[in-house]
């Protein structure tokens, strides 16, 4: 610590101890605190605030180790602490040139400006003060602790067992206020089991930080870890493609994940908006469905099949995402057109079959408002509709839709009734009876009556198609040049089937026997004579 530093130091506690005597002594405000440090639904949601504010620090590894009397958290950022003049700590702000001692002894005041940096130390931090009356931070430089949530005092003694280029934070449980029962509103016991579950419970706390690939916690009888491998990584014009491995291990209980994730940066931030889709076992799309990420997750549901992430503007409580703001609305926009984009990629990772109706959004209700009498507003969307619109488009303009082994556009793309379609019609045959050379069956495992009740999965494809068949439909459209060119084992087939279905025999009785080929008429009027005797 140099002669300037330990001169701003002091002059910040002088400062921020006037500040917080006078507020706390105050009845008109002092309730302000708990305002404060009480915005979070989910109590020990500071894990998270910490987690990002090691990866703003450029730290690749952190860890946490829970005691009975208190928590640290440690990690190995190469960005140390540092303060600032308090005399100027407006123009500072403004500059982005605040220290961070500086903000994280001020309220909803951030040093985090620039483009590469995603928390509020100012307002996220103070979620500690739920668990802890005096955080302790030990850096590699200043060695400090935060009395009345925003003083900061210099501490005599570093951790012994501190790592040299290592930031360690220590949280004594130490919250004295009582309940009008006398007891502790946050004891030691209860605060360890609250932060104990939080722990065990983080959601994908690494996979959208751009530098932190790890985070173990342990206890005295308890191990658990997160860890985050890019298996692979690639570009498509301005996407990043990466596989990702993620690993969960809570004791003994290990979980892995794959997806593959595209990415874009914004303009304005030059921070990262990705879309993420998940693999099962055997590498295809799997449907799992998240509420939106903003680097971590929020309680936004968002009604899709896959994982998405931006740099929203969130609410103090980080939980939601402000609906009025335009960035918002812009980040969602840029997700739902990477969404879009992302299925081209995937085509050429042999990753889209028929299994792919089960990731897109197709339920048309689950984006848009409905009255009263439950009417779809399309003039109501809800947040996240444009992804079913960019989505479908999609679909709609491009070659996405599977074929047997191959993919076709809308507009020479048929859906099967039913299963007999399939068998007895193939793609060629089907081309020739509605004179479309290009004509293909899509979804061959997904014929129609396999929907069921599902209109909307039924209607959302028939929507992405040209038509759809049923038997009938194409009996009606025989002639004598399309029998010419079946051959008589295929005829044998079709009268087997016929034979064993009589009501379509009422479809073929317009054939005209003459026009076709004596072998053919004959086994036509040998299966017709078997249906009527």
């Amino acid at each position: 610590m140099t002669e300037e530093q330990k001169k701003w130091f002091d002059k910040l506690y002088l400062k921020r101890n006037n500040t917080a005597t006078t507020l706390m002594d105050d009845f008109a405000i002092s309730n302000m605190w708990n305002s404060v440090i009480e915005k979070y639904s989910d109590q020990a949601h500071f894990i998270y605030e910490l987690l990002q504010n090691a990866n703003d620090a450029k730290a690749t590894k952190s860890s946490f180790q829970l005691t009975q009397n208190g928590l640290y958290f440690k990690h190995n950022g190469n960005k140390n602490f540092w303060v600032s003049n308090p005399e100027t700590e407006k123009e500072d702000q403004q500059n982005n040139s605040l220290g961070d001692i500086n903000a994280i002894t001020a309220v909803a005041q951030s040093n985090k400006k620039d483009q590469s940096t995603i928390g509020k130390f100012g307002v996220g931090f103070k979620a500690v003060f739920q668990y802890t009356e005096t955080p302790h931070i030990y850096d590699p430089i200043f060695q400090f602790k935060i009395n009345k949530f925003i003083v900061p005092i210099r501490l005599e003694n570093d951790l012994s067992d501190r790592q040299k280029n290592e930031t360690v934070f220590y949280f004594p449980f130490d919250k004295q206020e009582a309940d009008e029962n006398g007891n502790l509103k946050m004891s030691p016991e209860k605060a360890y089991l609250d932060i104990l579950e939080k722990l065990k419970s983080l959601i994908y706390p690494t996979l959208f930080l751009s530098s932190l690939q790890e985070v173990k916690w342990l206890t005295e009888k308890e191990t658990g870890e997160y860890t985050k491998k890019i298996a692979k990584r690639t570009q498509e014009g301005n996407i990043s493609c990466e596989k990702i491995e993620l690993n969960q291990q809570i004791g003994l209980q290990q979980t892995k994940d794959k997806l593959f994730l595209f990415s874009r940066l914004t303009e304005e931030y030059g921070l990262n908006y990705s879309i993420g889709f998940f693999l099962d076992e055997k590498n295809r799309l799997t449907p799992k469905e998240f509420t939106a990420f903003c680097f971590f997750p929020t309680k936004e549901a968002t009604n899709l099949n896959f994982i998405l992430h931006a740099p929203f503007l969130l609410t103090d409580s980080r939980e939601g995402i402000h609906r009025s703001k335009e960035h918002n609305s812009n980040m969602v926009d840029l997700l739902a057109q990477l969404s879009s984009d992302s299925l081209l990629i995937l085509k050429k990772l042999n990753l889209i079959d028929d299994n792919i109706i089960n990731i897109i959004p197709y339920k048309e209700k689950d984006f848009y408002v409905q009255d009263s009498w439950g009417n779809l507003n399309r003039r109501n969307p809800k947040f996240f509709a444009p992804f079913y619109t960019a989505i479908k488009e999609k679909l709609e303009t491009e070659e996405l839709l599977p074929t047997i082994d191959n993919f076709i556009e809308s507009q020479n793309a048929y859906w099967a009734q039913d299963n007999p379609v399939l068998n007895l019609f193939s793609d060629e045959q089907l081309a020739m009876l509605i004179d479309d050379e290009d004509a293909k069956w899509v979804f061959r495992n997904l014929v129609r009556n396999q929907t069921g009740k599902d209109d909307e999965l039924r209607e959302y494809i028939e929507g992405c198609t040209a038509n759809w068949y049923e038997m009938n439909d194409l009996l009606k459209l025989f002639d004598s040049n399309f029998i010419e060119n079946q051959s008589n084992e295929w005829l044998h087939r079709l009268y087997e089937y016929l034979s064993k279905n009589n009501s379509y025999w009422g479809d073929v009785m317009d054939i005209p026997p003459q026009s076709l080929p004596l072998f053919r008429a004959n086994v036509y009027h040998r299966f017709r004579s078997n249906v009527y005797h």
